[in-house]
């Protein structure tokens, strides 16, 4: 197997033994296991523990940067892109969210990863004020605690509704009326005229 292959082999074997049995419970021995790798060529890949915590909360983040704005037409509306982040970002963490909420409650690996993750928000926090000042009028303030809100929204939000059996579908689609409602509305009180 190529080496990139087997990263990800082991990868998916630690996350799919953390799903099942939690972050304390997961040595780097078991995930050997898992993955079906002697324990001297996870060593190789992953000389300590915290090292493959960081590796797989890293490539979470990356994925759900991987469903960002990048992938979008350049000349779209505001109002269409924050709808497709917002449906992209609400079904990464409907799919991912417990594997993402488990290595986060790890204070070293979070703090470790946190940086990549920081500033990818902070590109799509920024992005959306600069389009949203320039799109429905409002001042700079107002545009940073509406999309400092609604970017932050998702991640706390999925865990919940799942708990309660809300679909994520239904989810989707008032989360999205909700925000192009708020627009309106701040564009009506705070636009300029």
């Amino acid at each position: 197997m190529a080496p990139a292959e087997r990263r990800v082999q082991i990868l998916d074997a630690a996350a799919a033994l953390i799903l099942r049995n939690g972050h304390s419970n997961c040595t780097l021995e078991q995930v050997a296991n898992v993955a079906g790798v002697s324990k001297p060529l996870i060593y190789k890949y992953f000389p300590r523990r915290d090292d493959l915590m960081i590796a797989l909360l890293t490539r979470e983040f990356d994925e759900l940067a991987g469903h960002g704005l990048d992938a979008l037409p350049k000349d779209m509306a505001v109002g269409q892109v924050a709808g497709l982040t917002i449906e992209r970002a609400l079904r990464y963490y409907d799919e991912r969210g417990p594997i993402l909420k488990i290595l986060s409650s790890d204070p070293a690996v979070t703090a470790a990863a946190r940086a990549g993750n920081r500033a990818s928000r902070t590109n799509t926090t920024d992005y959306f004020i600069k389009r949203s000042v320039k799109e429905y009028g409002v001042p700079e303030d107002v545009a940073t605690i509406a999309v400092t809100m609604v970017v932050n929204a998702p991640i706390h939000s999925v865990s919940y509704l799942n708990r309660k059996d809300i679909d994520i579908e239904q989810t989707i689609e008032v989360w999205r009326e909700f925000v192009a409602g708020g627009w309106r509305a701040l564009e009506e009180r705070y636009g300029k005229k």
